[in-house]
């Protein structure tokens, strides 16, 4: 059995990056409700270059998380033009990603 050992202030909590990124997850899912279905998926690559964000903090980084992070910043806004480019977009993400666990 795991036991939770609580040592972390609430500030240190709200400071933490894996606190943000839930928090981030948690409000999106709310949001989600109400926002248009494409923005589901928008909030869903955002989250990902968040934990692409934690993982470099936390040494954990490679070429092609950094190539996937810059193909997600680069697409991610093309949802407020043409929700059929971001569709492209998101399966090219998908390709890319495929492309990194092939080469493992």
């Amino acid at each position: 059995m795991r036991r939770w050992c609580i040592t972390r202030s609430t500030e240190e909590l709200i400071k933490d990056e894996h606190f943000k990124l839930l928090a981030f997850l948690i409000t999106s899912a709310r949001g989600c409700v109400e926002e248009p279905h494409l923005y589901g998926s928008l909030r869903l690559v955002d989250a990902a270059s968040k934990l692409i964000d934690i993982m470099r903090s936390e040494g954990k980084t490679s070429e092609e998380l950094e190539k996937l992070q810059a193909l997600i910043e680069e697409g991610k806004h093309l949802l407020m033009h043409s929700e059929e480019d971001f569709i492209k977009f998101l399966d090219e993400l998908v390709k890319e990603l495929v492309r990194i666990v092939k080469k493992s």
